[in-house]
């Protein structure tokens, strides 16, 4: 029988074997006897270990009345602090099971990211978790400094479509967003207001290309709060005998970035003019170069993305 519960104390030394064996057993191909030795300590100090657990949110793993697992998250830091899998039970979907439950218990507590610290050995998994790098930094274990990596990954906090028979497949989703002819963009305004305003755009891979000015309102809103929505509309049609309508439209959300690179701003530019003037790009690169320094470039990095239609 397979149990994911919340830790107790009774499970002090289960979790603590388990770290140990673990760790020592895994990290060989990538750490010396000694900084293993340094890291996790073949006579840990119990008590350290018992105020660390009392201070998270600790889930355990339980198979056969044997603790397979254990994971744990700080909610007031966003950050994931412990994950681990015994290591004679590894490959087996226990380390998967643990996050999807510590990620949940995160969104419970309201947080929209998580952060975690992690060695060379475990970085992978976390990568095809969807976590990604965020900066390096070293971290000392009695004589030794290890070098490793702060991951990153933004939790799934968009809403679900209610009205699932209308929902749109995403490769729907992304033609549209690729064709549509403008959009409306959506963010919170300093004042506190919602402010949304059309505007054209360019869509490359998962990202959202737009151009505006130097400065405005629109950028002071974006600065305070970068979290947005883009909303492009399809076609429509009116059903008066039904009290109804056709549509068709995707909605998605990001995260704008403001400080592009000189080349990144004329690619957002050229991939513009592709897309709103085909066949001048010739004839435009003068115009954009005699406009560059009065031109700012907006990049949304899609985060989520949900189409919906009525046909």
């Amino acid at each position: 029988m397979i149990i994911i519960r919340s830790y107790t104390s009774a499970d002090l030394q289960s979790v603590v074997d388990l770290f140990t064996q673990t760790v020592h057993r895994i990290s060989s191909a990538y750490y010396s006897p000694e900084e293993i030795e340094a890291w996790a300590p073949s006579k840990p100090n119990m008590d350290e270990w018992a105020e660390r657990l009392s201070q998270s949110r600790v889930i355990v793993y339980e198979a056969e009345q044997q603790i397979c697992g254990f994971g744990s998250i700080n909610p007031e830091t966003n950050t994931l602090e412990l994950l681990y899998t015994h290591c004679d039970y590894q490959n087996q979907g226990i380390g998967s099971a643990i996050i999807d439950d510590l990620e949940q218990i995160a969104l419970e507590y309201g947080c929209t990211e998580l952060f975690l610290t992690t060695s060379a050995t475990a970085w992978p998994f976390y990568q095809k978790r969807g976590y990604a790098y965020y900066k390096s930094e070293k971290k000392l274990y009695g004589d030794y400094s290890f070098d490793c990596q702060v991951l990153r990954k933004y939790l799934p906090v968009f809403p679900e479509i209610r009205r699932t028979n209308r929902e749109w497949d995403i490769e729907s989703s992304r033609k549209l967003l690729e064709s549509g002819e403008y959009g409306f963009l959506s963010m919170c305004a300093v004042n506190g207001y919602g402010y949304g305003i059309p505007i054209s755009y360019a869509v490359s891979g998962d990202s959202i290309y737009f151009h505006c000015a130097v400065a405005g309102y629109k950028l002071e809103n974006i600065k305070q709060n970068n979290r947005v929505s883009f909303c492009v509309v399809g076609s429509t049609q009116v059903l008066p005998e039904q009290f109804s309508t056709k549509y068709e439209s995707v909605l998605v959300f990001g995260r704008m970035v403001w400080d592009l690179s000189e080349e990144e701003r004329f690619k957002a530019l050229d991939l513009l003019v592709l897309k709103y003037c085909p066949g001048l790009a010739e004839v435009s690169k003068p115009y954009i170069e005699k406009s560059f320094n009065r031109t700012n470039i907006l990049r949304l990095d899609i985060e989520h993305i949900s189409g919906k239609s009525r046909r």
